[in-house]
């Protein structure tokens, strides 16, 4: 656990020095992965999906253990998933936060990215896909 709030404490702070006039944030803590390879596989397809549904002319960002996804909803709206490594289980979280007053919008976009991520821990990798796998919020 001491794990998970350094990273999350970690992650917020380079966020928030990065965007100093952030209005809200909102986090979605998801259920444990077996390793952090498929956590950044499913973030990665996420971030891909909302795209491909909702349109949006951002790009998607990778580090060792974070995968960014930014200009979610204009250039207002950006989203982070964690792939914290804890006890030998990733523990992945989503970050959505706005440059803006829009929290509605910060909202819809937070719980579609949400929505995707069960279709793709549900699909094994592969959205609205059938083969039901651990991970998901359900």
């Amino acid at each position: 656990m001491k794990t998970t709030r350094i990273l999350t404490a970690t992650a917020l702070t380079l966020l928030a020095a990065g965007t100093a006039q952030a209005e809200g944030w909102t986090v979605t803590d998801f259920s444990s992965l077996p390793d952090r390879a498929t956590c950044m596989g499913y973030a990665e397809t996420t971030f891909n999906t909302y795209r491909a549904r909702f349109g949006g002319d951002g790009f998607t960002g990778r580090s060792n253990w974070t995968v960014g996804g930014y200009d979610l909803q204009g250039e207002v709206i950006d989203g982070l998933f964690i792939c914290a490594d804890e006890g030998g289980l990733v523990a992945p979280f989503l970050v959505v936060y706005n440059y803006d007053d829009d929290s509605d919008g910060r909202e819809i976009v937070a719980d579609r990215l949400g929505d995707i991520w069960d279709e793709v821990v549900d699909g094994n990798g592969v959205p609205g896909g059938a083969a039901p796998a651990a991970g998901g919020t359900k």
